[in-house]
């Protein structure tokens, strides 16, 4: 490992002064490519079919969402398993948790994620805050596995004025934490890119690099976000724009650290720092913004989740999957019916 410096590690692999290349990168961080690849198999990933699902919700218990993913033709899908704005942890017994099991194999449901909560904050000053976000990470972590989930996905945080550098040995310390505290081994923690307001971090994917070189663990992978990067100014909606996020995508994070895609639509213009998404084909990233997106193998090869606010307002929809199965070259899917467990 290169030379250090404020206690965090500079490795070239993620774009940072050292002289660390891709293999020592992966030696560090004890095979994260390799966790991610390892999920690959059971998702049955293919550069030729991308998956494609939703945020649903679970309001009437976890196994609600089964039904929620199969109403919008969704392959893969990410829940808030618990209310999205509380610390309120689930208490899961093992008649729902059987009862979800059933109908999630029943479905033929390809993977499924879990959101954290969005007060999580790793690099908070405040201790108590950095404590409590690690605990609801741990528990999350803890579910997904017993979910038998395919990661949990996170917000970084912000830094409150401190600063990035100032915070980041701390994100870094609080990730190792959650990692041996939950003591798990499928789920992956999924540091999810920011939009870039208010101090939030992560907003730049060197950013985002270097807190998963911080982390330094095989279970610490990367969630891309499409509206958060337009937002932070990644040109997500030309030919030229979209093959220079990717060449940047590859140069400081790398596709072997790609779990997941956040796709969303964008109702601001680029570089806005507003995070607010649009239906697909609706916002200022378009159709062919994520036609282009599509196009690319690398990124074909991990699911895609809607976050969309839907032709109804209640969330991802059958509309909002077909058009993005439509830029993927993928017919439409038809709603499932739902059956009774």
């Amino acid at each position: 490992m290169g030379a250090s410096q404020g206690g965090v590690g500079r490795v070239s692999r993620l774009g940072l002064d050292g002289g660390c290349d891709r293999r020592s990168l992966r030696l560090l961080c004890g095979g994260a490519a390799r966790n991610v690849r390892d999920s690959v198999p059971r998702l049955q990933v293919s550069a030729d079919r991308p998956l494609i699902g939703g945020h649903v919700s679970t309001r009437g218990g976890i196994d609600k969402a089964v039904d929620n993913a199969q109403r919008i033709g969704a392959e893969v899908f990410q829940t808030h398993p618990t209310p999205a704005q509380t610390w309120t942890p689930l208490r899961l017994d093992d008649i729902v948790l059987g009862v979800y099991k059933e109908k999630f194999a029943r479905a033929g449901l390809r993977g499924h994620y879990l959101h954290a909560v969005y007060l999580v904050n790793l690099a908070s000053p405040k201790a108590s805050l950095v404590k409590q976000s690690v605990g609801s990470l741990v528990h999350y972590m803890q579910l997904a596995e017993r979910l038998e989930a395919d990661g949990v996905v996170f917000h970084p945080g912000s830094h409150l004025g401190a600063g990035f550098e100032a915070m980041l040995p701390q994100m870094g310390a609080a990730l190792r934490e959650v990692v041996v505290r939950s003591a798990t081994t499928r789920p992956l923690l999924l540091v999810e890119n920011s939009a870039g307001s208010g101090g939030c971090i992560g907003c730049s994917l060197e950013e985002v690099a270097r807190i998963v070189e911080g982390a330094a663990s095989d279970r610490v992978a990367v969630c891309f976000d499409t509206q958060h990067a337009f937002a932070s100014g990644y040109d997500v909606h030309t030919a030229e724009g979209v093959a220079h996020t990717l060449s940047e995508l590859d140069r400081l994070i790398g596709f072997d650290h790609l779990a997941l895609v956040h796709a969303n639509d964008s109702r601001r213009e680029l570089g806005s720092n507003v995070d607010r998404h649009a239906n697909i084909g609706d916002g200022e990233i378009g159709s062919e913004g994520f036609r282009l997106l599509l196009a690319d193998a690398r990124v074909r090869r991990v699911p895609w989740i809607l976050e969309v606010p839907g032709e109804t307002q209640d969330g991802p929809d059958l509309v909002n999957v077909n058009r993005l199965r439509a830029c993927a070259g993928r017919p439409p899917a038809q709603p499932e019916a739902v059956a009774a467990v």
